[in-house]
């Protein structure tokens, strides 16, 4: 009865009504006002993140920035490649009809690939949300890099080619000119944060110290006389009879012979060349003759390598110098470890931001990301 009381008085009240009824009055009608603002706001919310038609919004939202579903279709489209060369390595899988919702061990490509991407737009949003707090960039949504697009494009359209600052393409792709600002914007975001840091001498020792061995030693020096017998079209043999061409010149070797005795007896047939690899030409080796660069690296002088076959021939090498690596001096290195400290703290950091991060998926965006779009 307690509650019918306060809700109907028993008798009405004569005279003035007392200032705290008005003042409970205005409190209610206060709070309804501010309930009924906060429904409008999130109705709001949920229509600009999810859409109203085929056009989609935010797929996520990391630490209150939104990641529009086109970020996300980006990254996805983007991570293709690796997804399937993921799934071929480990499960022989190609990527023919079908592939993309196929279950290989209970790992569905469609499914890996969206969690990889979302979580490269993750990292990338959380580099965005760095930058706009150091001041580098007011505006960090996909609405605004949309206008920055369409402004562009459209001075590109009305610049001829000798106009000062119109160069390259005649017209950025989204995804073109969104790759482009991210670099230059986390450019000049790594050159902010890491130009603040400094590293003592002592520091910069131990790193130098610690990792002297593997990275500040220059490789040793390997000086190699290389016998290639080729095969197939426009070659003196057919594979078979260069391989045993080949074999037939392992086993000179094997007996005392030099690469060119070796060889003579296959002249015309057996190319021998002296090949020097060093610290200035191994990246150059790694790419166009990587098994002949492994197979010599641990040869002492007068050792060969035996046959293998390379770029269309049978190779053998015979190490005929050898000049044992050198230590770089700290000096000569110091500005590198800095540069090289500075690096791995600025990815400790974006690791941090990660690992923190909290991110909210639109289940229902986040499910129509297409693996098939392009």
């Amino acid at each position: 009865m307690r509650n019918a009381v306060l809700k109907t008085p028993a008798r009405p009240i004569n005279g003035p009504v007392p200032a705290f009824f008005h003042k409970k009055r205005l409190q209610a009608m206060t709070i309804a006002a501010a309930a009924l603002l906060l429904a409008a706001i999130a109705v709001l919310t949920i229509l600009q993140q999810r859409g109203g038609g085929a056009k989609l919004h935010a797929a996520a939202i990391v630490n209150g920035e939104p990641i529009a579903a086109e970020e996300l279709q980006q990254a996805v489209t983007a991570q293709k490649a690796k997804t399937a060369a993921y799934f071929k390595a480990k499960y022989d899988a190609d990527s023919g009809p079908g592939f993309w919702t196929a279950s290989f061990d209970g790992e569905v490509p469609a499914e890996k690939l969206k969690k990889d991407a979302l979580a490269q737009v993750v990292r990338l949003k959380l580099q965005q949300a760095m930058a706009k707090r150091e001041g580098l960039t007011a505006v960090i949504t996909y609405t605004s890099f949309l206008k920055e697009l369409k402004a562009e494009n459209e001075r590109r359209a009305h610049g001829g080619d000798d106009q000062p600052g119109v160069y390259g393409p005649k017209q950025y792709t989204e995804s073109a000119y969104y790759s482009l600002l991210n670099s230059n914007l986390i450019g000049e975001l790594k050159k902010k944060l890491e130009g603040s840091m400094t590293w003592t001498d002592a520091q910069l020792r131990a790193f130098y110290d610690e990792q002297a061995a593997d990275q500040f030693t220059s490789r040793d020096s390997v000086r190699a006389d290389t016998i290639s017998v080729a095969y197939g079209d426009g070659a003196s043999f057919a594979d078979s009879e260069a391989e045993a061409a080949a074999k037939k010149i392992a086993e000179q070797l094997d007996a005392g012979m030099s690469a060119s005795a070796a060889a003579k007896a296959f002249e015309g047939a057996a190319a021998v060349k002296t090949v020097m690899l060093d610290a200035e030409t191994a990246r150059a080796a790694s790419l166009e003759t990587p098994l002949l660069l492994s197979r010599v690296q641990n040869l002492q002088p007068g050792q060969h390598t035996g046959v293998f076959k390379e770029n269309g021939a049978y190779v053998l090498a015979v190490v005929t110098a050898r000049e044992q690596s050198k230590a770089y001096a700290f000096e000569d290195v110091k500005e590198g470890i800095a540069a090289q400290l500075a690096d791995e703290a600025y990815d400790a950091m974006v690791a941090k931001a990660v690992a923190d991060a909290k991110v909210v998926i639109d289940q229902d965006v986040y499910d129509r990301m297409d693996p098939e779009a392009r």
